[in-house]
């Protein structure tokens, strides 16, 4: 999605989606997926976004929509985009969890994190952020630091494993993952470091009428109960959604 969408006169409400730490390459799929759940619901919109210049200027101009996006991201636009019209009312969720954390991984302990290749399904500027709070480096930037950028988390932990990287910024079940179908590769490599918890999804209504904020809540988290909904969920990296009703005023700072 190369600039801003309007929703057409025949979709009554679009979920537009923006995620720094997913390889859009992975969208034209997403948007299948969603939208093989979403037609058995009602006339609704699964719509990916392919930059984050784009999904920000959807915020700005966009009336009653829905956007999901990493909280890393949401946490940015907070104090900025959205306003006392949005309401934070879902949060994904994992094995019951709704946090998780990025882990460094390498074949060397003694990583020069300043001149290293990092291999990373996320964006560069989200990956520079995860790699300075898993370093504490506030101010530093790594400036050399030269990103391998990949589809998947497992697929970062391949690269490494073939030396095209020397380290990859991935998660403890794709490591996992790793040490069940690649056994040799997986003894080769270290967890050099680890970050803070992370929220997972956040997922934001904006201007959506009451009667139809619930409605959409509803249909997203019976996403569990279907088929369609459940492939849907995996490819978002989660199997659930739980329910929250924050309402985003000037005055009051989310959750972290």
């Amino acid at each position: 999605m190369g600039g801003t969408a309007h929703a057409s006169s025949k979709v009554s409400l679009t979920i537009y989606f923006y995620n720094p730490e997913i390889n859009i390459t992975r969208n034209a799929i997403l948007k299948s997926a969603f939208d093989l759940y979403l037609k058995t619901q009602g006339t609704y919109r699964f719509q990916p976004v392919d930059n984050k210049e784009t999904f920000e200027a959807l915020i700005e101009s966009e009336d009653s929509a829905v956007f999901m996006m990493s909280n890393w991201h949401y946490l940015k636009l907070i104090k900025t985009q959205l306003n006392q019209t949005s309401v934070l009312g879902l949060r994904g969720t994992k094995n019951g969890s709704d946090i998780y954390h990025k882990i460094l991984v390498g074949t060397e302990l003694n990583l020069n994190i300043s001149t290293m290749s990092l291999a990373s399904s996320g964006s560069e500027e989200y990956s520079r952020s995860i790699l300075k709070d898993i370093y504490s480096l506030p101010h530093n930037e790594p400036s050399e630091l030269n990103i391998l950028t990949v589809p998947k988390d497992i697929d970062a932990l391949m690269a490494v494993g073939f030396g095209l990287a020397d380290a990859a910024l991935t998660t403890k079940s794709s490591l996992a993952k790793l040490s069940t179908l690649y056994k040799n590769q997986y003894q080769q490599l270290h967890t050099l470091g680890e970050s803070q918890p992370l929220k997972r999804l956040a997922v934001v209504f904006k201007q959506v009428a009451p009667q139809e904020y619930q409605k959409i809540r509803s249909i997203l988290k019976q996403m569990t109960q279907n088929k369609k909904g459940r492939r849907g969920l995996n490819m978002l990296g989660l199997d659930d959604w739980q329910l929250v009703n924050e309402q985003l005023t000037l005055d009051r700072k989310p959750k972290q």
